[in-house]
């Protein structure tokens, strides 16, 4: 498949709020390159069909952020394989968990979740994933709704912790088919669908993951008002932002019983 570079060149300070924020238009993981000048530039690789409209909405994702970056694109030719090789790596999660691209190995004892990062809207490798992932795994098993999917770790790997049944929801039809695919690569049975939480109702389950923006967290609190899950692991919000989602989560009778964080990412697991 020919492919193109997106390469985003910013601040050393913006780069993990430009990876959250423009993480699904580029929907690959990132190489991060540190310049002689103290900036960063975040390669990401994707289709050259449409690596012009990828840019543009990575922009405007970073734009909307008020994160200041220059975008380019550029052909590449195959040597962007390496650059993948050396930058994914499995990521291990409370003993219990492994992410990992095809090429490496599983390891006994843990349960596997495979993500080829080719496709993949995220790998595992981002502090609000890796979050989400340690919450998830301390949670009893049962019915399972990730909202906003990407490329379905979240819901793959709440099969492996035997959750049933899950449901995987994404505004995105490209999100959508990632996460059928991996799905299937996995061999994991998940309810797949295209729904916005904005507007269309969602599924009543006992947990409900999310890992997305402040702003579409506080969205998902009004979308679970109706029917409020037992527990929920919010993901995607800097440190600052967790008061005004956890407010908004409160009325629903649902307050933080735990958290992680990292790296200025929090991930919180609330409940009744």
């Amino acid at each position: 498949m020919p492919l193109a570079r997106v390469s985003l060149t910013l601040a050393a300070d913006d780069a993990p709020l430009a990876l959250a924020v423009a993480g699904d238009a580029l929907g690959a993981g990132c190489r991060e390159t540190v310049l002689p000048d103290g900036r960063v530039t975040l390669d990401a690789w994707v289709p050259r069909a449409r690596a012009a409209r990828v840019a543009g909405d990575a922009a405007a994702a970073l734009g909307a952020a008020s994160v200041a970056a220059s975008v380019a694109v550029e052909d590449e030719d195959d040597s962007w394989r390496h650059a993948m090789l050396a930058f994914h790596k499995p990521v291990e999660i409370a003993g219990r968990l492994l992410v990992r691209p095809p090429w490496e190995p599983p390891r006994p004892g843990l349960a596997d979740v495979v993500v080829d990062p080719g496709m993949a809207f995220g790998t595992g490798q981002h502090a609000t994933t890796r979050g989400c992932l340690a919450l998830l795994a301390a949670l009893p098993p049962g019915p399972l709704v990730d909202v906003g999917c990407g490329s379905g770790i979240l819901a793959i790997a709440a099969r492996r912790l035997g959750h049933d049944p899950v449901w995987a929801l994404d505004a995105d039809p490209l999100a959508v088919e990632a996460t059928i695919a991996n799905a299937r690569a996995n061999g994991v049975g998940l309810v797949v669908a295209r729904r916005d939480l904005a507007r269309d109702r969602l599924p009543a389950a006992e947990t409900v993951l999310a890992n997305l923006t402040a702003t579409l967290l506080r969205t998902l609190a009004g979308a679970l008002a109706a029917a409020p899950p037992r527990a929920a692991v919010l993901s995607g919000l800097r440190v600052e932002e967790a008061p005004d989602v956890l407010a908004a989560f409160a009325p629903l009778g649902l307050r933080e019983r735990d958290r992680v964080e990292e790296e200025g990412w929090a991930a919180i697991r609330v409940g009744r």
